[in-house]
């Protein structure tokens, strides 16, 4: 095999580099163009919809997207490497009646039952990261088998019921404020830029870039692409668990439905953000953007008085035409 020359490390570096930035115009439409999109609806909506541009407004549409777009960014790392995460909602539910049954039921320490949760989350990743890789079982049946099971263990454990019973501080982090502005909004922002620095300047982050765009390739120039795998799933196990401790906490209830009707969203909003189905493009700050975009329409759907089912429409007519510019991106 002939090393690779200078120019071939620099042709390399530069596409990597275009991947992750979204350099080019197909790159630029499917990665960017979703700033110009919640520039283009927030301008119509605050024009035309009394009472849309209120900061009390603005605050509540942040804090209704702050924890999907914590789940979205977990998720951002297992799709970037070409692979899709369909357990994320219903592990929501398990670690949301979880982490309530140990604080109310067996008396833990919220804080305690807090990491008790996240150790958990971080394991489900990796048995999902695990079978995937070594059992080479393609991640979305692995996935979609781990989502039954997860489920069925939330129900069996909280018997189909809420459970309450957390103590009455815990509802500062879902719904508290913090200098007048909502707490979500601190963590997703917080969360959101240690992603962006990870991915855009670390060595780790930029391997989750190659082994998206082909993993043969990476593991011959020496990258683990097993473990930058294992560490995708695990991620997204991780933040599906923040996020799932995040919406608890507005609740103040563990409940194992909590987190049924998220999954599309979370796709849409990684999707939307201009990460690639294939993998190796995307980036965080569209993740972020795309969740807010989520949240206006649906913010904009609701002051307009109009029904939650046409939501529902909306949202998937989205994500279609989303998914044919990605195919059609990647067959030019």
């Amino acid at each position: 095999m002939t090393a690779p020359t200078t120019g071939d490390a620099i042709e390399g570096g530069l596409s990597l580099k275009n991947r992750r930035y979204g350099i080019g115009s197909s790159g630029f439409v499917s990665d960017w163009m979703i700033f110009f999109l919640v520039l283009s609806v927030f301008l119509l909506c605050s024009i035309f919809i009394d009472r849309f541009f209120e900061l009390g407004n603005m605050m509540n549409i942040m804090r209704q997207i702050s924890f999907l777009a914590i789940v979205g960014l977990g998720q951002f790392f297992v799709i970037v490497l070409g692979h899709l995460d369909l357990s994320v909602g219903s592990a929501i539910g398990l670690y949301s009646v979880l982490m309530a049954g140990l604080v109310s039921r067996n008396d833990l320490p919220l804080l305690v039952a807090i990491a008790l949760v996240l150790v958990l989350a971080a394991l489900v990743g990796l048995v999902n990261g695990l079978v995937t890789v070594v059992g080479k079982v393609p991640a979305f049946i692995t996935t979609l088998v781990m989502m039954n099971i997860l489920m069925g263990v939330a129900f069996l454990y909280s018997r189909g019921l809420p459970i309450s019973g957390l103590p009455s501080g815990f509802n500062f982090l879902g719904m508290g404020y913090l200098f007048s502005v909502p707490v979500p909004i601190y963590l997703m922002l917080l969360i959101g830029a240690a992603c962006y620095v990870f991915t855009m300047h670390t060595q780790m982050g930029r391997n989750f870039y190659a082994v998206g765009g082909n993993a043969e390739a990476s593991r011959l120039s020496g990258i683990n692409v097993r473990a930058i795998t294992l560490i995708g799933f695990m991620l997204s196990s991780v933040f599906a668990a923040v996020g799932a401790i995040g919406l608890t906490s507005r609740t103040m209830a563990g409940t194992a439905s909590l987190g049924e009707a998220l999954l599309f969203d979370v796709i849409t909003v990684v999707v939307l953000g201009g990460t690639s189905l294939f993998g190796g493009r995307g980036n965080v700050v569209g993740v972020i953007l795309a969740a807010l975009l989520i949240g206006i329409i649906s913010n904009a759907m609701v002051l307009l008085g109009i029904d939650t089912y046409f939501q529902w429409i909306v949202k998937g007519t989205i994500l279609i035409i989303i998914v044919l510019i990605d195919v059609n991106s990647k067959r030019r």
